[in-house]
């Protein structure tokens, strides 16, 4: 025998599913837009710094590889080379040793160098000498900064 009652064939009705997380409203898309914008320049800002800092880091680990008195010659190189990065017309880069000495003086004066004429040209230069110059140099770039360095 069939089922003749009329609401046994009814079926619940059901509601579609509400979706809330999409499309998002306007404003999330407003914010969304500004948040990746500040991200953008935020990042452009940190890699402009960080590339002007380049140099600074090639310097520190090229020192680290400067270890024998007879390198001498090239921890001034390592020096000029980095002055040049960051002013390349500065006075110090053409001057006598003598006027050299004294600008890098000026950057540490509390910190000893050596004579750098003896240093440089002689050819066997004191330990004593190469380790005071070392010491200094590696004062000056672990003190100096970017900004320092480009006010020169």
């Amino acid at each position: 025998m069939a089922n003749t009652d009329p609401q046994l064939a009814l079926a619940d009705i059901q509601e579609p599913v509400l979706n809330t997380f999409w499309p998002p409203a306007p404003g999330w898309w407003l914010l969304t837009v500004v948040l990746i914008l500040v991200l953008a320049y935020g990042f452009r800002f940190f890699w402009i710094g960080w590339q002007k800092a380049l140099p600074l880091r090639q310097a520190k680990a090229e020192l680290r590889l400067i270890k024998a008195p007879g390198q001498s010659a090239e921890l001034n190189e390592l020096l000029k080379r980095l002055l040049r990065c960051y002013s390349p017309r500065h006075q110090a880069l053409s001057a006598p040793v003598k006027q050299w000495q004294d600008f890098l003086q000026q950057q540490l004066p509390q910190q000893p160098l050596p004579d750098l004429q003896s240093l440089l040209y002689k050819p066997d230069p004191a330990e004593a000498d190469f380790s005071l110059y070392l010491q200094f140099v590696t004062t000056w770039l672990n003190k100096v900064s970017v900004k320092q360095l480009e006010q020169l």
